[in-house]
């Protein structure tokens, strides 16, 4: 079976999504926020070569994408959180310290 522009783009996503999960448990910030937008790119221009006819083969990699990027939010949610309470801490520590100096 060929493989369209249209598969080349979702494997090409597929795998960038991939590399995504890896660098948000990486706790690579920078990089992940340049790698999803050239994922999201490429993903407007697959959605503007949009073919219904050929949904029903992409959906596996539709879906895997789908349950990658659910994976991706939570733990960046949990790093969001793990910076805060990191801040908030640094925070706290200041203000001890400038009390503590008077």
């Amino acid at each position: 079976m060929m493989t369209s522009a249209s598969d080349s783009q979702l494997q090409q996503g597929l795998a960038m999504t991939r590399k995504m999960l890896q660098l948000v448990k990486a706790e690579e910030w920078e990089e992940l926020a340049a790698l999803s937008s050239q994922r999201l790119q490429l993903f407007r221009q697959w959605n503007s070569d949009f073919d219904p006819a050929k949904v029903q083969a992409q959906i596996g990699i539709l879906q895997e994408i789908q349950a990658l990027d659910q994976e991706i939010e939570m733990l960046s949610q949990q790093g969001r959180d793990q910076a805060a309470e990191h801040l908030r801490q640094i925070h706290q520590g200041r203000k001890a310290d400038k009390a503590y100096r008077g």
